[in-house]
């Protein structure tokens, strides 16, 4: 009786073991593992047991000095940089990180010929590209002291990096954090449209703590009867110590850094139109008119 052996017959290439070899790859990781070659192997085999780094770390220095031609180091830090920003999953700060290493390096040179080609490819803006790379370093500055940074205080920020600087930027951002009950990317871009600007003698982070502290503890000038026209009145020296001195008291006796003018005037405000407690509507009127008998 015949029997039929179902077995393939080998190959050429199975004979010569050549189907032990890994599938040729396309692009940019195909370019890699053709100029590495076994040192690509060795480094892979010995970097196996190490934890790869998550988050910004995980991102190339952009600092990280190149040469005229690119190195298989480069195209890894390539492939890793686009993996980051093609990611829905990577921050706004990671992302920026990414395009700031493509950029400063050239890395983009394995595939584009300028870095806006490459800008087009991955479909991102030039705009969008520059507000992530200048915001990631203020980012890597306050991550240590606020783990749960929103993007939206970076972006609010951004003014303040490009006049004061990171640094000045990250003090601001403290003195908010001591002086506000809860920090918002809208108070935030409030202080900063306020802040008059650097002059080139002074010192970033000093100057930009102390106008801060000014915006929120100083009232705003009243305007004049007519309509606000004119020249402002002439600020009550007196009474503005005199609401520093118990926005101090309010805030020690909440246990808080600061109280600032505009948290206290939204609040005495809110507290004065609620119609549901009329206890300070009632106390202002009994006030008031305690004042004028006083005056007569």
């Amino acid at each position: 009786m015949t029997t039929t052996d179902d077995t393939p017959t080998d190959t050429t290439a199975e004979r010569f073991g050549l189907n032990d070899r890994p599938p040729r790859s396309a692009g940019l990781t195909g370019i890699i593992r053709s100029r590495t070659g076994t040192d690509r192997a060795e480094k892979t085999t010995e970097d196996a047991t190490k934890t790869p780094p998550e988050g910004l770390d995980g991102i190339p220095d952009p600092a990280t000095a190149y040469s005229d031609s690119l190195t298989a180091d480069d195209l890894l830090d390539l492939e890793r940089c686009e993996k980051a920003v093609r990611s829905h999953h990577a921050t706004f700060w990671e992302t920026g990180k990414a395009l700031d290493a493509v950029a400063q390096r050239h890395l983009y040179r394995a595939r584009y010929e300028t870095f806006d080609e490459l800008l087009e490819d991955w479909d991102i803006s030039l705009a969008d590209s520059s507000r992530m790379r200048r915001g990631w370093p203020l980012a890597a500055r306050l991550l240590p002291e606020v783990p749960k940074l929103s993007r939206s205080h970076i972006e609010a920020l951004l003014p303040a990096v490009k006049a004061y600087g990171t640094e000045a930027a990250a003090t601001l951002h403290g003195v908010l954090r001591e002086a506000l009950p809860r920090v918002t990317a809208q108070a935030i871009a409030e202080v900063v449209r306020e802040l008059p600007g650097l002059n080139e003698s002074e010192e970033p982070t000093t100057v930009i703590r102390l106008q801060a502290e000014k915006i929120l503890t100083d009232p705003d000038d009243e305007p004049n009867d007519d309509g606000g026209k004119g020249e402002t009145a002439a600020p009550d020296a007196a009474l503005k110590q005199a609401a520093r001195q118990r926005a101090v008291q309010m805030a020690d006796e909440l246990k808080r850094g600061r109280m600032s003018h505009r948290e206290l005037t939204h609040t005495l405000t809110a507290a004065f139109a609620d119609t549901e407690d009329p206890r300070v509507y009632k106390a202002l009127i009994r006030w008031m008119k305690e004042r004028e008998a006083k005056q007569q």
